[in-house]
Formats: C-alpha cells, structure tokens, sequence
C-alpha cells in the first residue's frame, strides 16, 4: 500500500520539533498513544517473524499456513498503521476487526502448533492478543473497553481448551496470559485518560496565555502609536511653538497635512492601509529634516522592492527620530543616509559629523532605547551603534533581508542630491 503525499509529509514532519506543537493537545496525546500501541504491535510481529525463519517453525502442522497467517498479520498492521496516520488515531472499526482477527488468528494458530507447544513461544497469537486488549483500553469508553476485552480473552480459553482440552496443566499458563491482557487494557486506558486531561489542561494554560500575548500587544501597539505621535505630531507643533519652524511657510503646512493625516487614520483605526516602498518613505523623512535646517545626502544600494508593512514602518520611526536626534544633539547641519542590502541584511544609516557622545553614558538620553532599537527589535532587527565624543555618531539600523534575486553584483551606491 503506498503512501500519500500527506503522510509522508507528516512523516517527515516528525524530524521537526515543532510539528506535534502545532497540534491541540488532545491530538498530540492520542498521536503518542499510538506510537506506543504501535511499537508494541511490531515488537510482537518480529519475533514471531524471528521464530517463523528457525527451525521451530518446522515443528507446526503447515509450515505454509503459519507463513500465510503471519503474512495476514503483517498486511494487517500496515493497514491498521495507515489509517491511524492518516486520521491521528484508530477508527472505531480498524478496533472491531482487530478483535476479529485476533480471535481467528488464536484459534488458527493454537490448532497449527504441535501438541504440548500451544502455551510456548512458537504460539505468537496470543501476543497479539495483548496488543488487541491494549487497543481496546485505549480506544474505548471505561465500561465497554471493559466487556469488550471479553471477547479475545474467550476466544483465547476456547481456542485452547478446543485444541488442547481442559487439563490441568494448562491452568497457570491460561491465567498468566489473561492477567497480562487485563492489566496490559488497564495501564493504556489510565494512561489516555491522564494524558487527554494533562493535554486540556495545557490547551487551556496556552489559550490563557495567547489572550494575554493579545492584550500585550494591543497595549505594544498603543506605545507605538504614542511613539509615533511624538515623533510627528508633537515634534512639528513643538518645533513651531519654540519659533523654529514658521508656519505659514508651504513646506510647513504639508507637514501639518501629514500629521493631521496620520492622527485621523489614528482614530479611524485605519490601519490596513498599503505602505509605501522603504526607500519613498525615508525620501519623505528626508523633505521634513531638511525643513528642519538639516541638509541630507541619500544614497540608495539595492533594497528589496517589497517590505513587511511593519518592517518598512519600523525603519522608518527609528529613522525619523535618529534625524531628530541629529537637530537637537549633535549641532551638525548635514548628515548622510544611506539605505542598502549589506551580505543579505538589509541596513539603513544615519551618520552625522557632529559633536558625538560617549557610548557608555548617554545612550539613554539619546532617545535610543525606547525610540529606536525597540523599533528595530519588534520586528526582528536590531541596532548598531557608534560614536566618540567629538567625532561624530553613526546609527545602523539592521534587518535580515532575502538573498538578490539577480545574479549581478550589487550596483554601487548612488547619491541622489537633494536640494
């Protein structure tokens, strides 16, 4: 019976840890359940394939029918492992005819063994048996797992005592066997149930926790709206307020177009809007800085022509307040930016050749931490950052960006003068 192409891909997935994570709790309990149910199936089909290529085979009635039987056997647990694999666990009917199968197999097999062989190990039957009762404790409900498991047990002291007859010798091998089902249909019942409430109860634990994760980044997203506000809004009208922008000037007033633009999709929460390309936004950034009085050289390498949304927001922000931070801190009227694919990480720079600052202090008081390398985090990119009092600072903003998809080398960069 060959395999589809869904089992082998969950065949394969089992290579990957966090397959069975992915899955609800219930599913990945009764997915281990079989594996157990499973192993002890093939555990049992080997030896008696192991027994069946000796020379205790000779010794059954027909040698071609034990070989028949155990090819039946074999077939069967292929299909029995298929459809568990193929649906997560057992259906209820492959448990019926393993019952089936397994009562035919005892009385088969027990009247194909040598008189005085049918309570040893050339007899493989009633192992199977076993793996029956355990499947029937781990597939049932309490009290009809509990009269089902009659049935092979039955067919078990019928097959023996047909073929055999009631003798008394035959008694302490019978209750062995009996006992190992009823304790082997217990232990995997026990066992599912602890599991199946252990797994609830982690699914609960889990979907507590997503609803807070939910709740933390309904409250991460008002910090970033916040962030933004201060950096757009709060920073025009600041900057009018002290007199260092006069607004009555056209520049100024599309600056305040954007701002009141930015606050009104704020409070439509309209957020589903399209982002533009990276690099049209940083030239955006770059029109309000030089309306600031700074003077910006841009040049552009090869950056990826599409960009998560929250990606290109990101290097954005930190980009727009490392500018800031440029007009209030460094006193330097010019500053170069730069934005690039560098051996797949896609990195946007500021570098100014102002006054600079020790590294080791006033980190915080720049405004980094919270303004910029948050940013950068938050969407799986970080912050590098140099700068020695009196020489300057140079701020990396780094992102993993996918490989070029052109062969070429990578086009040098171009400055496009502004101004």
């Amino acid at each position: 019976m060959g395999l589809s192409g869904g089992t082998l891909s969950r065949l394969r997935a089992l290579g990957d840890p966090t397959y069975l994570i992915a899955q609800p709790g219930r599913q990945r309990a009764l997915r281990f359940l079989a594996l157990i149910l499973i192993g002890q199936r093939l555990s049992y089909l080997v030896l008696a394939a192991v027994n069946a290529m000796s020379s205790t085979a000779r010794g059954f009635e027909s040698q071609v029918l034990n070989g028949t039987l155990l090819s039946v056997a074999v077939l069967w647990t292929m299909v029995f492992v298929f459809f568990a694999w193929q649906r997560g666990w057992f259906p209820r009917w492959t448990v019926w005819a393993d019952i089936a199968l397994s009562c035919a197999l005892m009385w088969v097999v027990t009247a194909n063994c040598p008189p005085g062989f049918e309570l040893t190990s050339m007899n493989w039957s009633p192992k199977m048996a076993l793996a029956t009762a355990s499947l029937i404790g781990a597939a049932l409900a309490g009290r009809q797992a509990l009269v089902v498991s009659l049935i092979p047990m039955a067919g078990y002291v019928i097959a023996l005592t047909e073929h055999v007859g009631p003798e008394a010798r035959l008694f302490p091998g019978l209750i062995g066997h009996l006992n190992s089902c009823v304790w082997f249909g217990l232990l995997l019942f026990f066992m599912r149930n602890y599991l199946c409430r252990q797994s609830k109860a982690l699914d609960e634990a889990v979907a507590q926790r997503v609803a807070v994760e939910r709740e933390r980044a309904r409250v991460e997203e008002r910090m970033t709206h916040h962030r933004q506000l201060h950096d757009t809004v709060l920073a025009t009208l600041t900057a009018i307020a002290r007199g260092g922008l006069d607004h009555r000037r056209e520049q100024v007033r599309r600056r305040c177009g954007k701002d009141a633009e930015y606050v009104r999709r704020l409070i439509l929460e309209d957020r589903s809007a399209s982002t533009e390309g990276l690099v049209e936004e940083l030239g955006g950034l770059i029109a309000e800085a030089e309306e600031a009085g700074l003077r910006v050289h841009q040049m552009n390498g090869d950056v990826p022509d599409e960009l998560p949304s929250r990606v290109v927001a990101a290097f954005v922000g930190a980009t727009r307040e490392a500018l800031n931070n440029v007009v209030k801190h460094s006193g330097a009227d010019q500053v170069w930016l730069t934005c690039a694919r560098e051996d797949d990480v896609l990195v946007v720079r500021v570098v100014d050749r102002g006054s600079g600052f020790d590294q080791e202090r006033n980190v915080d008081g720049f405004g980094l931490r919270w303004s910029i390398r948050e940013r950068m985090v938050e969407v799986g990119g970080d912050l590098e950052l140099f700068s020695m009092p009196g020489n300057g600072t140079s701020v990396e903003l780094r992102w993993p960006a996918q490989p070029a998809e052109r062969t070429s080398a990578t086009p040098e960069l171009v400055e496009q003068p502004r101004g």
